[in-house]
């Protein structure tokens, strides 16, 4: 029996070794250098994805305030034309040119901002 557990032993380092015998030689992959001796291609894209992140949150960024400088715009016009929808027309009288021109600003600010 001791004999069968030094065959079975050496049969598993056989079999290891025809197992290590097997494997083909490993190759290096060469590393394509963007900038020789500085960038190489891994390094390359991990710079490409975190600009590609900046990117998206510069977007969002641009659209917020596209949006927050529509609204104060809209708020400056309302103020200079004196446009104000909140308060009713009894509060100041307009003669009657100044009625048509109030009506003809509110309509065209508002064409403005809600097309």
């Amino acid at each position: 029996m001791a004999h069968d557990g030094s065959r079975q032993a050496r049969d598993r380092g056989m079999t290891r070794s025809k197992a290590e015998k097997a494997r083909p030689p490993t190759v290096t992959v060469p590393q394509v250098e963007i900038v020789p001796g500085r960038l190489n291609e891994a390094e390359w894209i991990a710079l490409t994805a975190i600009e590609e992140g900046e990117d998206v949150v510069g977007d969002i960024l641009a659209d917020l305030l596209a949006r927050v400088m529509d609204s104060a715009f809209q708020v400056y016009l309302t103020q200079q034309v004196g446009l104000d929808p909140g308060l009713p027309d009894s509060i100041s009288p307009d003669p009657p040119f100044l009625a048509g021109l109030r009506c003809f600003l509110t309509f065209a600010v508002h064409s403005i901002y809600h097309q």
